[in-house]
């Protein structure tokens, strides 16, 4: 599990720091920190859970919040603050809690055991790797599936795989999943979109897909309403 705590106190920071790995004890996770919201998003880093305090100077954490979440719509976010005020705004950005930090070592545990269970909620589907073991993934890690003769790739991050489904029994599969199909070569993560253009999309692990011209205005209503779906729930 990969952790991001944006403070511009570094007492709060190292403090915060402390608390998680605490809590997490022996577990597999990585805490980053970062002194800014503008070195947060500089990073480019996807996390599963991100902790952001409010009250930063130049870029302030709900501004920050905002542009993370149009490029990793599904990380949760917890947000920081000492003052009670702000909370109702945190809603407006999709915070997944509010923790007030002086109170932190009683309300945080809760969010994190609560995030914990949402991030492993997610459904799982078997790739039929050729030439090695059945693998059992995510669907949300899932960034794109190409065609490869009569196989496909699987993308994963910067992994992939060889599978022997066909393109076509993938998109039947991932149907409900936030898959759409851009190209006859290309089914896409919709929530892995970076950028696009009418003919390329960028996908948050940096790789292009080709996008078909004819459903350029179809991909866009599609990524379009499921952004709103993620954020509105």
């Amino acid at each position: 599990m990969k952790i991001a705590v944006v403070d511009d106190e570094k007492l709060w920071l190292r403090k915060i720091e402390k608390f998680l790995y605490g809590y997490y004890g022996g577990m597999n996770v990585k805490v980053l920190c970062y002194l800014s919201g503008k070195s947060f998003l500089g990073a480019n880093e996807e996390f599963d859970i991100v902790l952001m305090d409010i009250e930063m100077p130049v870029m302030d954490g709900f501004e920050a919040i905002e542009r993370y979440k149009t490029r990793y719509p599904e990380t949760i976010v917890i947000i920081l603050t000492t003052h009670d005020e702000l909370a109702r705004k945190g809603f407006i950005f999709e915070a997944f809690r509010y923790i007030d930090k002086p109170s932190m070592a009683d309300e945080l545990p809760e969010a994190l055991k609560s995030a914990g269970r949402k991030i492993n909620s997610g459904k799982t589907i078997v790739l039929k790797v050729i030439h090695t073991r059945d693998i059992i993934v995510k669907v949300k890690n899932i960034v794109y599936i190409e065609t490869l003769k009569r196989n496909v790739i699987v993308h994963i991050g910067h992994d992939s795989f060889v599978c022997g489904s066909t393109i076509s029994d993938m998109e039947h599969e991932l149907s409900d999943e936030g898959f759409y199909r851009v190209h006859r070569s290309y089914l896409i993560n919709l929530r892995c979109v970076d950028s696009f253009c009418k003919t390329d999309i960028k996908m948050n692990n940096g790789d292009m897909a080709m996008l078909s011209t004819r459903k350029f205005a179809e991909f866009k209503k599609h990524l379009m309403e499921y952004r709103y779906y993620l954020a509105n729930g």
